[in-house]
């Protein structure tokens, strides 16, 4: 005859095996019930599945002409002194519905030092299609961004990624 502690740890350790074998049939279930749901019993589904992945990962495609940047000293105006104005033409399409407006400081163009720049909020594209733009599904919106940079500066890159507030800690 077993005693009452003995009669406990072999008890504890059931329900630990009871516990492993409940948590490990889970995680095998979840993936399986999942990939099941997704291919419903065809394999179309299946096939879509690394677009799904590609979408998530590129929200939003941008993309700029081959003839799509200018350097200008004058653009409704002239730029401050020791500058010049960069406009670049864009097309920018969300590939999934985002839960998050496209600001101008979304965009950063990147001079050949390095340094990066925001768009200026009198450009086209913002005047066109406002400053806080809540992108529809496979819309296009094209337009025009207008950068400042130094006069003996060139442009290297256009960046976007999603722009948020962050929080300074005292």
């Amino acid at each position: 005859m077993l005693d009452a502690s003995d009669r406990k740890k072999l008890l504890t350790r059931r329900m630990r095996m009871l516990n492993r074998v409940v948590l490990g049939g889970a995680a095998l279930f979840i993936p399986i019930y999942v990939g099941m749901a997704l291919m419903g019993e065809s394999a179309d589904k299946l096939e879509n599945i690394a677009d799904i992945f590609a979408n998530i990962h590129n929200q939003v495609s941008l993309t700029v002409p081959a003839d799509g940047v200018r350097y200008m000293h004058f653009f409704h105006g002239p730029p401050d002194t020791g500058h010049k104005f960069v406009v670049i033409d864009i097309a920018l399409q969300a590939n999934l519905l985002l839960a998050w407006q496209v600001l101008p400081r979304c965009f950063q163009l990147v001079d050949d030092a390095g340094v990066r720049y925001y768009p200026l909020s009198r450009s086209p594209f913002f005047i066109a299609h406002g400053v806080e733009l809540v992108m529809e599904q496979s819309r296009v919106y094209d337009g025009q961004l207008l950068f400042e940079i130094p006069a003996e500066r060139k442009h290297v890159n256009l960046l976007f990624d999603r722009y948020q507030e962050s929080e300074e800690v005292p």
